[in-house]
């Protein structure tokens, strides 16, 4: 008796399933991870907005440095290119007349963006004059919001796939079930058809 055409191919594809639902599961948890860290740093960022007192600065410095980031390719492979990100050295003057110089975490790839002598707006913890920042949207929230959005994108796509992969898988075996009952039908039917022959008697 020849094997079900379906009884061959599900068992390869098992594999790649199972696979596929490793990677959204993944998935789901790197987004949720995600949304934790952009979750508690939305908060600290919240927190130090709120207690921050705003100054001028001036930039004083331009520090060049060079960090590592994927770039993709005019044929879509993506590699590695050592990039420099220009951040401003900024001095400023706290309301209690301390003098207090940081480089700003925020930079950018235009090495003229900052020039030195510059005024710039800056953000300063009051308890801790060194805990600086640039007075922008970017560095009040944008770390913060990014990392959130990523999370949050990582954790839709995730359920998503996983949604589509099982309502297909679902599908699947739903339509190959008639073709594992037909040989048993097949035989069983076989079987009766035997046994109605046996049970006549031969007409003379």
């Amino acid at each position: 008796t020849m094997r079900p055409r379906s009884l061959v191919v599900f068992p390869s594809l098992r594999g790649v399933l199972i696979g596929a639902q490793v990677v959204l599961i993944v998935l789901m948890v790197a987004g949720a991870i995600a949304l934790v860290v952009g979750g508690k740093a939305l908060v600290d960022s919240r927190r130090f907005v709120a207690t921050a007192v705003a100054t001028n600065g001036v930039v004083v410095d331009v520090a060049g440095v060079v960090q590592r980031m994927q770039k993709r390719g005019p044929d879509g492979d993506w590699y590695d290119q050592d990039v420099t990100v220009f951040h401003p050295v900024v001095r400023f003057v706290t309301a209690g007349g301390r003098e207090v110089r940081f480089q700003a975490s925020e930079g950018s790839g235009d090495p003229f963006a900052y020039g030195v002598g510059d005024t710039i707006r800056v953000l300063y913890d009051p308890a801790n004059p060194q805990a600086a920042r640039l007075d922008t949207w970017s560095s009040r929230w944008g770390d913060s919001i990014g990392m959130v959005l990523t999370g949050l994108g990582l954790v839709v796509l995730g359920a998503v796939g996983s949604w589509l992969l099982r309502s297909r898988t679902t599908r699947a075996a739903r339509r190959a079930a008639p073709q594992h009952r037909r040989p048993q039908e097949s035989d069983h039917q076989g079987d009766q058809d035997s046994g109605d022959g046996a049970g006549q008697a031969p007409v003379p």
